[in-house]
């Protein structure tokens, strides 16, 4: 089922993002408006029932996915009957991305059988590190799925080797680092180019293979990669609620909250389907190649 927006027909998305919470900081910053406040406990679950009960009909399609965020969400008092409101309604995944402020003392216990998959932030901080850990052991000896991710900024780099050695002993089921977002000049400022960016993170990359962890890499192109083009993590479309943007005002994260740029010589590119593209802020910048088919 396809849905028109300003850039084309897209499929419409089978997962929704609901940030419940005004302020999100640690996360990765992508397009997303900064919302007025944060969402009651009863709008939280009518935008659950939207987008699964209320979309279930022969010109929709339900939602089987569902995502929280925001700072906080892990300790709302609401979000465990959020949780089950959503396996009620047929959600069959449910993520929680957690933030430092979640960390110390997060009780996943509150959650019951309602979580599938935790996503947690790693930061080179060191007090932020070692709970990050913590909070990712305890996760992964609960059952629970763990993906970690940490942002590719400049300031990110040295520490590097640091955060896989740790990663690889608390052993997330995956990690993601993902390249910064050109988002009114703060992580684009920090944007250090693919080049150097891919030689600082090799050391990290072999040491998180060896520990057996699936490792992706977002927010760059197939052709940047080179040789690590196989850790392409490809973004899924969702649909993204806050406050401001609830039920049929939601937004789509693609192309409502962030927008990929190919060029006209993507279509030839091999691993076209499996790659997001790349900013067109960054392409103009020196340092910063082009994009180029992959053969």
């Amino acid at each position: 089922m396809l849905r028109w927006t300003a850039s084309g027909a897209v499929p419409n998305p089978t997962t929704v993002q609901i940030r419940v919470q005004r302020s999100y900081p640690g996360r990765i910053r992508a397009g997303a408006p900064i919302p007025t406040r944060s969402m009651s406990a009863e709008e939280v679950l009518e935008n659950i029932q939207y987008f699964t009960a209320g979309l279930r009909g022969p010109r929709t399609q339900p939602c089987s996915g569902l995502v929280l965020s925001g700072v906080g969400v892990a300790s709302r008092d609401d979000t465990p009957a959020a949780m089950r409101l959503a396996r009620e309604e047929g959600i069959e995944r449910v993520v929680l991305h957690v933030g430092v402020e979640d960390l110390d003392g997060l009780e996943l216990t509150r959650f019951g059988d309602g979580l599938n998959t935790l996503v947690v932030p790693v930061q080179p901080d060191g007090g932020i590190l070692i709970s990050a850990a913590k909070a990712i052991t305890t996760a992964r000896t609960s059952g629970l799925q763990v993906s970690a991710n940490t942002s590719l900024t400049a300031k990110v780099l040295q520490a590097l080797p640091t955060i896989a050695r740790v990663l690889a002993s608390a052993k997330p089921n995956t990690m993601t680092f993902t390249y910064p977002f050109p988002i009114n000049g703060s992580e684009a400022a920090q944007a250090p180019p693919p080049s150097r960016t891919l030689a600082s993170l090799r050391p990290a990359l072999d040491t998180l293979d060896a520990a057996g962890i699936r490792t992706y890499i977002k927010g760059l192109p197939a052709c940047h990669l080179g040789g690590d083009a196989h850790r392409l993590g490809k973004t899924g479309n969702r649909w993204y609620v806050d406050a401001d943007h609830q039920q049929a005002e939601a937004l789509m994260f693609f192309p409502d909250v962030v927008s990929f740029h190919k060029d006209e010589s993507c279509r030839f590119c091999s691993l076209d389907e499996s790659c997001d593209g790349f900013f067109a802020t960054y392409l103009r910048r020196q340092g910063f190649p082009p994009l180029r088919p992959v053969d």
